[in-house]
């Protein structure tokens, strides 16, 4: 939770960040709400793919996939996922600093109904991956 007290998705980058089971608790229930939100909002009520609620929060929906999925934001001194916007619209960049972590992060996006490109940075050469919500 936010220090208003509002759950918020990790991007990755925070300080000083819970992952106690209070926090596993608070990302359980946000999950389950985003998915009654997608069966609501969705024409044909489909739990699978994102709702339009998330295309207008590409990073903080992209951070709650995988933070529901087990994948681990990175801390101030931890490796882990890091989400953030891009110029290109409906797509955020997710970057981990290992490859592993990265196929880990492309696996919970696209099981969460997102659709997952891998890609090489020109200038030193880091992978990230985008991803933008998929609609059918």
């Amino acid at each position: 939770a936010t220090p208003g007290g509002l759950f918020a998705a990790r991007l990755g980058g925070e300080q000083a960040a819970d992952a106690g089971p209070a926090r596993a608790r608070e990302v359980r229930t946000a999950w389950q709400g985003l998915l009654e939100i997608r069966r609501m909002t969705n024409p044909d009520g489909a739990t699978d793919r994102p709702c339009a609620w998330e295309r207008g929060r590409l990073a903080p929906s992209a951070g709650l996939a995988l933070e529901a999925a087990g994948c681990a934001p990175a801390g101030d001194s931890t490796p882990g996922y890091r989400v953030r916007d891009t110029p290109q619209p409906e797509a955020v960049a997710v970057r981990h600093p290992e490859r592993s972590g990265l196929a880990a992060c492309a696996a919970a996006l696209h099981e969460a109904g997102w659709q997952v490109s891998e890609h090489v940075e020109t200038r030193g050469g880091s992978r990230y991956l985008l991803a933008s919500p998929r609609r059918a």
